[in-house]
């Protein structure tokens, strides 16, 4: 068998959300949505998925919108492409720190086909477990695979596959909520509480359901705020390490601040405690030590893709110190 090929698939292309919950419904575990694809086709052309069926959402025209809603709300539809995110007004006046961190995603032709929510919903990456089938076949399976083992954290007692989605770090600080929908109801959840911190399912969604939609609120006046992505090949390569911040100054003082990295542990890092030390305190040098000290010791950065923890945690100590500075508008 060659796993650099795609396995004997079964397509459905619904017309609507209905038939699409329908579909997701009767196949269960067996079904993969399919919306950009930029993930989901390499991890069945590993077979590191063992699914089928493949539900294509792009035959829904409702799902590619990016609009303004009554309630004045900026919704975008689950086939929208970052592409799409990248050159949208509506985006790009209320959002620019959306945009920027779309703009980090891959390189042009993947963010031509990858939608927002499935970078959203990308899953978690492993050194180890994305790996073929031949490469798995001398080798006991590890927890994301159904072992009972890590590769990573040898004496590991769960999966500590990272989460890597590029503009997850943008959608959190940006409060962004998502739309989900199922056979029996549809339910909204804040962006920050759709992760599980568990590698082998992690996302908070049942198998008959899916995100249909994220909306963001546009924020008051004043806030400032900043991307950046640290990969070994720049932009082509999942991050070593994301991170978005919100920076809302009062002269120069913190008067509020949003700090969420991904890349570096099982689920995204709000740094909850950095920013309640930052919150009335001016930005210098003592500042951003003590701050740092508290994210790292909230995010515990692993080391399953790429680098070192050692190495990850100055890369991540550097971007905060780059962004605040480049936020401050007193400097």
């Amino acid at each position: 068998m060659n796993s650099n090929r795609l396995p004997k698939l079964t397509c459905f292309e619904p017309r609507t959300i209905e038939e699409a919950i329908e579909t997701k419904k009767e196949f269960g575990k067996d079904a993969v949505i399919l919306a950009g694809g930029t993930d989901v086709l390499p991890l069945l052309k590993r077979r590191n998925i063992g699914a089928r069926t493949v539900i294509n959402l792009k035959t829904i025209p409702e799902l590619s919108h990016i609009e303004l809603k009554d309630n004045g709300k900026i919704q975008i539809g689950a086939t929208a492409t970052l592409r799409d995110i990248m050159d949208s007004e509506l985006v790009l006046s209320s959002f620019p720190l959306l945009a920027e961190a779309a703009s980090a995603v891959a390189y042009n032709q993947i963010r031509n086909m990858a939608t927002l929510i499935g970078n959203l919903c990308v899953d978690n990456k492993c050194t180890y477990y994305n790996q073929s089938k031949f490469w798995w076949q001398t080798r006991a399976d590890c927890f994301k695979r159904g072992g009972n083992q890590c590769y990573v954290v040898k004496s590991g007692e769960q999966c500590f596959a990272l989460a890597v989605g590029d503009t997850v770090p943008a959608l959190i600080a940006l409060d962004a909520e998502l739309s989900i929908v199922g056979p029996s109801c549809g339910r909204r959840i804040p962006v920050a509480k759709f992760y599980t911190g568990n590698g082998r399912k992690p996302y908070l969604l049942d198998d008959d359901e899916l995100v249909c939609a994220i909306e963001l609120s546009a924020s008051s006046d004043g806030w400032r705020d900043g991307f950046l992505k640290k990969s070994v090949r720049g932009a082509v390569d999942f991050a070593l390490a994301a991170m978005a911040i919100r920076l809302r100054p009062n002269g120069r003082k913190i008067e509020d601040i949003r700090i969420v990295l991904n890349g570096v542990s099982v689920k995204p890092v709000q740094a909850k405690k950095a920013r309640s030390y930052l919150i009335g305190k001016d930005i210098n040098n003592d500042t951003i030590d003590a701050a740092v000290k508290l994210i790292l010791k909230e995010s515990v950065p692993l080391s399953s893709i790429g680098t070192a923890v050692a190495v990850r945690r100055k890369m991540i100590a550097a971007m905060f110190e780059d962004l605040l500075h480049r936020l401050n508008p007193i400097s």
